[in-house]
């Protein structure tokens, strides 16, 4: 078994001992569906947890499952031990898309600066999750701190280009309670849960989605 990460839109959404059969993942003998194609699959969601729980995993249920790489619609899923480069390589191509024509000097400069402290937290998350040697870890704390320090200077001297960088949070932190929302309708454990509470979970987590909307709305006028 090892760990699998589930990022959503760049935020990580879930991580859980997996192993992948046939493509999907599982975890504990369960595989682990993906929420959204749950919603929109047609199949009674009694249906797919009662053949979840019993293991009787037909080829309807397994094409609801997570899967390694991208499932579509935002949602990757990778091993947590998967090489650094893959980040480091993500982090090059958002710098290099960034455009160069049409943009005033003070919001490309506002970018480039961005994407390089973005490097910094990489090179942090390096040093502490996958340097096993112990100076390697300091440094990982060291490059973190660095990085928060240059990260509120930057917030300080574009306060305009940081309300978007944070708009944008709330969206995605929204989207990520959406689909919390959505997997609470489906989520029985294992029979424990009923009907009323699964939609008044999925009531109460809708509510806090829509407020981080609402501030996100804000924080872009």
């Amino acid at each position: 078994m090892r760990t699998v990460v589930a990022i959503r839109d760049g935020k990580e959404t879930r991580r859980v001992q997996a192993e992948e059969h046939n493509g999907a993942l599982y975890s504990g003998g369960k595989i682990l569906l993906n929420p959204e194609l749950v919603e929109t699959s047609g199949l009674s969601k009694n249906f797919i947890f009662r053949e979840r729980r019993m293991h009787q995993n037909s080829p309807q249920i397994a094409a609801l499952g997570m899967r390694l790489g991208d499932n579509g619609n935002g949602l990757v899923c990778r091993w947590l031990d998967a090489p650094i480069a893959e980040q480091q390589a993500e982090a090059k191509r958002e710098c290099d898309a960034l455009p160069n024509e049409a943009l005033p000097d003070e919001e490309q400069a506002a970018k480039e600066e961005r994407a390089e402290i973005s490097k910094l937290y990489v090179r942090s998350s390096q040093a502490l999750n996958f340097d096993l040697d112990g100076d390697n870890i300091s440094r990982g704390y060291s490059l973190r701190a660095k990085a928060d320090r240059r990260l509120e200077a930057w917030r300080a001297k574009y306060p305009a280009e940081a309300r978007k960088e944070e708009s944008a949070r709330l969206i995605a932190q929204a989207e990520h309670e959406e689909d919390l929302a959505a997997g609470a309708l489906v989520y029985d454990a294992d029979g424990w849960i009923g009907p009323e509470e699964q939609q008044r979970r999925h009531d109460e987590v809708m509510a806090k989605a829509q407020e981080l909307r609402a501030k996100a709305a804000e924080l872009a006028k």
